[in-house]
């Protein structure tokens, strides 16, 4: 059976991930959905945050799934 792996990324994730404050997490997602062309509603994804931060998409995928 195949194991299904979140793909959308919360502030939190971002900041469990980086270290960073809650607040200056939300600022990043906002980049992204800028960066991206995103409205509010849509959602960021690993990937683009992979892209931005310049680190593999398993390291992202790893602090997600524990």
């Amino acid at each position: 059976m195949k194991v299904k792996k979140r793909i959308q990324v919360h502030s939190t994730d971002i900041q469990n991930i980086t270290g960073f404050s809650l607040r200056h997490s939300q600022r990043i997602l906002q980049q992204l959905r800028k960066m991206n062309g995103k409205t509010k509603q849509q959602i960021v994804t690993t990937y683009e945050l992979a892209d931005y931060l310049g680190v593999d998409l398993k390291i992202i995928e790893d602090f997600i799934e524990s």
